[in-house]
């Protein structure tokens, strides 16, 4: 059984990689997408009546080159009644969250950290976040959808244990990462997370395991079918690069120290996901932007927990009513959050 299901994660895998594949040559090899889809479709036959891994992997690639060539089909793509609506959520979500605190510039970072708002957030303070490494702070990752999914775990501890409870707890649980992406913009690592998120909550109901590589292979082609592009941009190049690097290099790294201390277990595994992270993305942000943070260990080791913090802290403050004095306790609480993050960030940055 188990190594039927690590067959089946490897097959989808290879199936990815030939979608992007085929994506990618698509771009440049423009034949007619009828053209494309014709070939596609014999490959599949032919992957009926032999079955074989290279039809199907040829199948997959033919139709990574016909999306992109429908993609790019005129006229553009207009903006739906549901982007509009949830655009407008987003809007008031974003002066509810800033409400919560006094201070312009502690406004502007919280929008960002919590709903992914950075029209406020200002020229000098986005190259701070810059240079100390931090600024996939201020851009919605999965670093937020994986603090927000642990949030709403916690909050529905007390639905217990037994399966059918289980199996409501992910569907509530799912439910709201789904609107909170796309109340975000579905950009494509909020996208993938919430992808990854949802195959291993369905996991046990599909009775299937749970493989980190697989979801993340069937984040992206689900990503890939919905939005051909999406693979030329910087955003899923990053996101999917430092999430596989997660899958492979980081227990590599983690297994490096054994240590029964659980401070300094800690402390490592932040360490290993920053290295992790950075061995990944560091090319592409050099290829792209010419720049390097130097102190990225730093700012995962600092910054990174307290933003965690400011999120917490949101949450509570939107839970608690105004005339509750629990509520300016809350509100005085992030803000000294708020002021220590970016504080953390600009001694980081000088450095």
């Amino acid at each position: 059984m188990e190594k039927g299901r690590k067959m089946k994660g490897r097959f989808i895998c290879l199936c990815t990689l030939a979608l992007l594949a085929g994506d990618f040559f698509g771009g440049w090899i423009a034949l007619p997408p009828p053209a494309y889809l014709a070939l596609a479709s014999a490959a599949a036959l032919l992957s009926l009546l032999r079955p074989r891994t290279v039809p199907v992997l040829l199948a997959f690639f033919l139709l990574g080159a016909a999306s992109v060539q429908v993609s790019r089909m005129p006229p553009a793509r207009s903006v739906s009644l549901l982007e509009a609506r949830f655009a407008a959520v987003k809007a008031r979500v974003s002066a509810q969250v800033g409400g919560l605190v006094a201070e312009p510039e502690g406004q502007a970072v919280l929008k960002a950290l919590a709903v992914g708002d950075r029209s406020a957030v200002g020229r000098s303070l986005k190259e701070e976040y810059r240079r100390s490494g931090a600024m996939h702070l201020l851009a919605l990752s999965g670093l937020h959808v994986g603090i927000i999914y642990k949030m709403i775990c916690w909050m529905l501890f007390f639905m217990g244990a037994s399966p059918p409870l289980r199996r409501i707890r992910s569907f509530v649980v799912l439910a709201f990462l789904w609107w909170f992406a796309l109340m975000t913009g579905l950009s494509p690592s909020i996208a993938r997370a919430s992808l990854m998120i949802t195959v291993y909550e369905l996991s046990p109901i599909m009775r299937s395991g749970k493989d980190g590589i697989r979801a993340l292979s069937v984040a992206a082609l689900f990503i890939v079918l919905a939005n051909p592009e999406a693979p030329r941009g910087i955003g899923f190049q990053l996101s999917f690069c430092a999430c596989l690097s997660l899958f492979t290099l980081f227990p590599f790294l983690r297994g490096l120290l054994d240590t029964r201390s659980r401070v300094l277990t800690l402390v490592w595994d932040s360490l290993c996901v920053a290295i992790a992270c950075q061995a990944a993305t560091a090319p592409l942000s050099y290829f792209y932007f010419g720049t390097f943070p130097r102190y990225f260990l730093v700012t995962n080791l600092l910054a990174v927990p307290v933003a965690g913090s400011v999120l917490y802290l949101t949450a509570a403050s939107l839970l608690f009513p105004d005339s509750w004095a629990l509520s300016s306790y809350m509100a005085g609480l992030l803000s000294f959050a708020l002021k220590l993050l970016n504080a953390l960030v600009r001694l980081i940055s000088g450095l």
